[in-house]
């Protein structure tokens, strides 16, 4: 049995509630501390990764789960607000689906949700 829309959206909005978590631009760009994506190895390609994603139509970009260290914090998990747009929102299911291939996943399916949510690592 596949998850709800509302159940999807639940588990977005509870990752962005109650876990480390920031809009992904903002947190990327506002540190002098390294801040990266999954395992990509710079901020740079890590900002890259999200300008791409916001290009495609995603309205909002949440970085869950952050990890901590002294010097760095990263993340893997992101939290993307799809466009109401039928075009934009295909483009970025596209982009997502990409991703989770390569992860070894099946691409999410459009069954109407508010938020999708992506692996990095």
């Amino acid at each position: 049995m596949s998850e709800t829309q509302k159940q999807k959206d639940e588990f977005c909005l509870h990752l962005i509630s109650n876990t480390n978590s920031a809009e992904a631009l903002s947190w990327l760009q506002d540190s002098t501390k390294l801040r990266t994506l999954g395992v990509l190895g710079s901020k740079e390609e890590s900002i890259s990764l999200v300008t791409t994603v916001l290009e495609a139509g995603a309205v909002q970009v949440f970085a869950v789960e952050i990890d901590c260290d002294v010097d760095e914090e990263n993340t893997g998990k992101l939290c993307i607000e799809l466009p109401n747009d039928q075009v934009l929102r295909q483009r970025v299911f596209d982009w997502t689906g990409q991703i989770a291939e390569e992860q070894g996943f099946e691409q999410e399916l459009d069954i109407g949700q508010q938020y999708i949510f992506v692996m990095l690592d």
